[in-house]
């Protein structure tokens, strides 16, 4: 398994080897100025990623206030409400997830607040919280082209994190369902990022192509960043440091990197793709699930409501 602590490192020595003219090709002045454009973001990037200098967005402070109270032993449901209700897009959030095809419980309609911290209990009141973070951190950006990917990127957080939370509930034990629920959330927030500082170079939206291959390259490393410098644990930055290494291995049961790894696989299932992933059984990561091609294929198909109830509930 990747050595989580020297990954961003090692990542970016292995991105910024070469001189941008090696790769030059005649696709034209076009293709020329967006893959100009790529190279000098990829090298502030990483400059600014091997320095730690970069500028992060900080965690907004009612997540912040839900955050360190759930810290505290002798928190209670009171205290949790009075913050919730200070923020009325976060408790409309709660109310939608505790309504939620995931999560309800019966058939009675949850009205009020501090029926749905009860019903949803409190670290799921976190991803919530974080849910409303992100959106205030990483605004949706004006331009269409990146407008797309960033829409794109949001729907597939939700659908991760729906089926993280199924597959830890039956299928990973040890691993805590709202905590995979939240890392789910969480996974591709090197995404959202990057998509934000990508405006200031408009040449890299003529070629969708260069820009996902860019996003792709250097979502995880930046991901990691982010959620260390959120203050969260050390699992859940590695989860999402790691979630595409599909060759991962360590030994003992599954942990919540298997989870989100095998959540964000079986997201794209159906999905058009440049190279197929390997079989299912041949992943490492699916057989400490215990899961095969066909049992993968019911997971997804079992979660479609739940995606579709959770993606309403956290999408605004």
């Amino acid at each position: 398994m990747k050595d989580s602590s020297n990954a961003t490192l090692e990542f970016v020595h292995q991105q910024t080897a070469g001189n941008p003219t090696q790769t030059a090709t005649a696709a034209g002045a076009q293709a020329e100025a967006s893959r100009k454009a790529g190279f000098e973001f990829v090298k502030q990037l990483a400059a600014e990623l091997s320095t730690r200098t970069f500028e992060l967005p900080p965690f907004p402070e009612t997540a912040m206030r839900v955050r360190d109270a759930l810290n505290d032993a002798q928190v209670d449901v009171e205290k949790i409400a009075r913050i919730v209700l200070s923020e009325p897009v976060l408790s409309a959030r709660l109310l939608r997830l505790a309504n939620s095809a995931l999560l309800k419980r019966g058939t009675m309609e949850i009205t009020d607040v501090r029926q749905a911290i009860s019903r949803l209990g409190f670290e799921m009141i976190q991803s919530a919280a974080v849910s409303m973070a992100m959106d205030s951190s990483f605004p949706i950006p004006k331009d269409p082209a990146v407008r797309q990917h960033f829409e794109k990127t949001r729907t597939h957080s939700v659908h991760v994190a729906v089926l993280s939370y199924i597959l830890a509930k039956h299928h990973a034990q040890g691993i805590k369902p709202d905590e995979a629920l939240l890392t789910g959330l969480l996974h591709d927030i090197g995404r959202f990022y990057i998509l934000t500082r990508v405006t200031a170079f408009p040449e890299l939206f003529s070629d969708p192509q260069a820009l996902e291959e860019l996003v792709q390259d250097w979502h995880t490393g930046v991901g990691r960043a982010i959620i260390e410098s959120w203050g969260f644990p050390e699992s859940i930055a590695v989860a999402v440091d790691e979630h595409e290494i599909l060759d991962r291995e360590h030994q003992g049961n599954a942990d919540l990197g298997d989870v989100i790894l095998v959540a964000n696989l079986l997201s794209r299932i159906g999905e058009p793709r440049d190279t197929a992933p390997p079989p299912f059984n041949e992943i490492d990561a699916c057989k400490k699930l215990k899961l095969n091609e066909q049992s993968c294929v019911g997971v997804v198909k079992d979660a479609e409501e739940e995606v579709r109830s959770m993606t309403l509930a956290l999408g605004g």
